[in-house]
């Protein structure tokens, strides 16, 4: 999400909830990664696996690009007109199905690497919340009931009319599309959203503060999360920031 790099304060919301050391404390496995194609994505984010498609699916983000690749074929791309900032894969029978996170709306398109017909859509499946321009949506994911829980982004963060503030929140589309509050308090890059196959816990990190934590999730409709805990603090003497998690199956 091209949070910030360098560790910065974070004030208002303290540390809260009893943390374990050895969760917090202790230098996480590291992992490396190597390259399976070359997209010269700007800034590529969001990848999914689509086992009813076989096709793994991703964005561009400030390209506006949604990408789809098989693991056979050349990857290909659809244009879609607006900044992205997450993937989700639709409920249906059609391949290529998906929904995206637009900066102005929620949209639905469905891929197809027939070169006669680039993408059906983009169409609005569901406004956003936050309708301001210092805000977008950011890091997004489907929960276990099907739901896509996402995070938005301060667009000004680091410069600007915004710099520094609180004003992104975090937010769930239920089955009726509507948005749902998820957090009482507001913070600036959402990232690292994942959640354990129980579903019952989410994981979350506001980029800037380097820390990620856990949340208690609330299955039924227009609950909001709770006990929160600190899982990891990410040490200065590493360079980056947490910018994406997944669960390992481990």
């Amino acid at each position: 999400g091209g949070a910030s790099l360098a560790a910065d304060s974070f004030t208002r919301i303290i540390d809260g909830g009893a943390s374990s050391p050895s969760l917090s404390t202790a230098r996480p496995k590291e992992l490396t990664a190597m390259e399976a194609v070359s997209t010269k994505n700007v800034l590529g984010e969001s990848p999914i696996w689509s086992i009813k498609d076989d096709c793994l699916y991703w964005i561009s983000a400030p390209e506006e690009e949604v990408w789809a690749w098989n693991l056979k074929d050349a990857p290909y791309r659809r244009l879609t007109g607006t900044a992205l900032g997450c993937v989700a894969l639709k409920q249906s029978d059609q391949v290529g199905a998906l929904v995206l996170a637009g900066e102005r709306a929620f949209l639905d398109i469905t891929m197809s690497s027939n070169t006669n017909d680039f993408a059906t859509g983009p169409e609005i499946l569901c406004e956003r919340p936050e309708q301001t321009l210092t805000t977008r949506p950011n890091d997004g994911r489907v929960d276990r009931q099907g739901r896509f829980v996402f995070g938005m982004y301060n667009q000004y963060h680091r410069a600007g009319s915004s710099a520094g503030e609180n004003n992104a929140g975090l937010y769930r589309i239920n089955e009726y599309l509507e948005v749902e509050p998820l957090l009482d308090y507001k913070f600036r890059v959402s990232n690292c959203i994942c959640f354990p196959p129980q579903g019952n816990i989410i994981y979350f990190c506001d980029t800037p503060t380097r820390k990620v934590y856990a949340f208690d999730y609330p299955i039924h409709r227009g609950g909001q999360l709770s006990n929160r805990r600190l899982v990891w603090t990410m040490p200065p003497n590493l360079p980056g920031g947490p910018d994406g998690a997944q669960v390992d199956a481990e």
